[in-house]
């Protein structure tokens, strides 16, 4: 009896590795009509907004068919190697798996880094859209560079914006903010919150000792 006991733990174990968990679409795991909460699921989406967490986690939200939802992702410390550093960028299609669990009431897709793998990007290196926060931990890997950059508008000033990482803190306080200066300021008017692509090049200002993106294009999303 003890030997068909280990032999069923054994076989149990052996097919949670097999077994894939099934493919769900994005609109059915935000349904209320089909419960998936506590459930291991695959899904897939684009990219729309990454944030670094300042425990070292992550935060993306991913969007498909109209729904979008956040992926909260765990970085353990065999995560932390070079060669598990996720390089995804604004509108990248991933495909990933991960449980399905509430947060403050409303559904949101727990995963870690291994659980993340892009399956597709329309980004050419010339046509890549940086995050705020990617841009604000290494900018001098950027300076003197033509860049895209997707965020949030924070503040408005008469011919300079700043860009944050966050929409929920855009008007509160934001970890990440990148300082956009332009000759004329795009019609129409912005306003705060407002999500925006800016393309720029990105110089240090010696006067103020900061970098700030001299504008060449801004387009609303």
């Amino acid at each position: 009896m003890i030997i068909i006991s280990l032999f069923g733990i054994c076989l149990l174990y052996c097919t949670s590795w097999i077994v894939k968990p099934p493919y769900v679409p994005l609109d059915t795991i935000a349904s209320r009509n089909h419960s998936h909460e506590n459930e291991l699921i695959k899904t897939k989406g684009l990219v729309t907004d990454l944030l670094n967490l300042s425990d070292g986690n992550m935060l993306l939200n991913i969007m498909d068919n109209g729904t979008e939802l956040p992926v909260f992702v765990s970085t353990s410390s065999c995560d932390k190697d070079g060669d598990l550093k996720l390089q995804l960028h604004y509108g990248d299609e991933i495909e990933l798996e991960g449980r399905v669990q509430q947060y403050r009431g409303k559904y949101e897709i727990v995963t870690s880094k291994r659980g993340i793998k892009k399956i597709n990007s329309d980004n050419s290196d010339d046509n890549v859209a940086h995050f705020v926060a990617e841009i604000a931990e290494y900018p001098a890997n950027y300076e003197g560079r033509r860049i895209r950059v997707v965020g949030y508008i924070c503040k408005v000033y008469r011919r300079i914006f700043y860009l944050c990482s966050d929409k929920a803190k855009a008007s509160t306080g934001y970890k990440y903010q990148m300082r956009v200066v332009a000759e004329q300021l795009p019609e129409p008017e912005l306003e705060k919150a407002d999500k925006v692509i800016v393309e720029g090049v990105l110089a240090y200002n010696p006067v103020d000792m900061r970098y700030e993106l001299e504008l060449i294009s801004l387009s609303c999303l």
